[in-house]
């Protein structure tokens, strides 16, 4: 059954259906109407965003006269367009930048940030490890797929970003090692699909890990999906404390109880000195 919009609708989300932006995004109609084929991609947009928001305020950066984002892998912007647009009516005066390596899509939305009247969202066409411009208070990747959330992940660890937001997809470097392992735990899986989640599983929690390793609060969150992301699995982490070695102990038990060499965000971080040599 086809949903139909009416105002009565949205009135309770924190972005409302004439807003600007979304006009400019092909999201609502001149009317300031949700079209009806958008009405999951509006729901998304405002489910993150009340997720985003209230992880931002649990940051000092609400204190700040500067909030600035970078959006790894923003695809169509919506997101990135969402969290512009409510850090600047909460007073944050926002700087955000979107990097992609699809040229179509980075042209698509420099010109929507325009006709929005976003002047400080900007979009920038390459990869994110060639777009390195220092500090942001927050990192966020939802279209990462596979090593390249790590290395989003590292982007804000390395900076000490306060608010680290991703959604994992399409992983298979651990899958590697799990087919090769010969721990106890590895033998009672042999359905290569389940092997493959557990495989997915490994690698968030070794995500949520090394996160807290470096002093983040993590939260692991169902995600409503979309049609860019495969997973329903939402990883949050606010910066919070020191690092702390106890989490390295953890990860490594972790490692040789499941039988897998480790993740690219571990080697990325020794190599950086932030994890000790062994």
């Amino acid at each position: 059954m086809t949903e139909i919009h009416t105002h009565n609708r949205d009135k309770n989300y924190r972005i409302q259906g004439d807003s600007l932006f979304l006009k400019a995004l092909g999201v609502s109609n001149d009317a300031g109407e949700v079209k009806p084929s958008m009405y999951s991609k509006y729901r998304q947009i405002c489910r993150f965003i009340e997720l985003f928001m209230e992880r931002m305020e649990r940051t000092q950066a609400i204190k700040q006269n500067r909030v600035k984002v970078l959006d790894i892998g923003s695809g169509k912007g919506y997101l990135t367009f969402a969290m512009y647009d409510q850090l600047a009516k909460s007073g944050l005066n926002p700087k955000v930048d979107g990097v992609d390596t699809r040229s179509e899509m980075v042209d698509f939305c420099n010109d929507a940030a325009q006709a929005s009247g976003f002047e400080n969202l900007a979009f920038h066409n390459m990869k994110a490890e060639d777009f390195v411009q220092g500090y942001y208070d927050a990192i966020v990747a939802l279209h990462a797929c596979d090593t390249a959330t790590d290395d989003a992940l590292f982007y804000g660890i390395k900076s000490k970003s306060k608010l680290i937001v991703c959604a994992p997809c399409c992983q298979h470097e651990v899958l590697l090692s799990l087919r090769e392992s010969e721990v106890s735990n590895r033998k009672f899986i042999s359905h290569g699909l389940l092997l493959q989640k557990q495989a997915d599983l490994i690698t968030d929690n070794s995500r949520v890990m090394l996160l807290k390793s470096q002093g983040y609060q993590v939260d692991v969150i169902d995600f409503v999906p979309t049609e860019h992301t495969q997973k329903n699995t939402l990883i949050a982490a606010v910066k919070k404390s020191k690092p702390s070695l106890d989490h390295i102990v953890e990860y490594e038990a972790y490692k040789k109880a499941f039988g897998f060499e480790g993740i690219k965000l571990e080697f990325l971080m020794r190599d950086a000195g932030l994890i000790r040599k062994e």
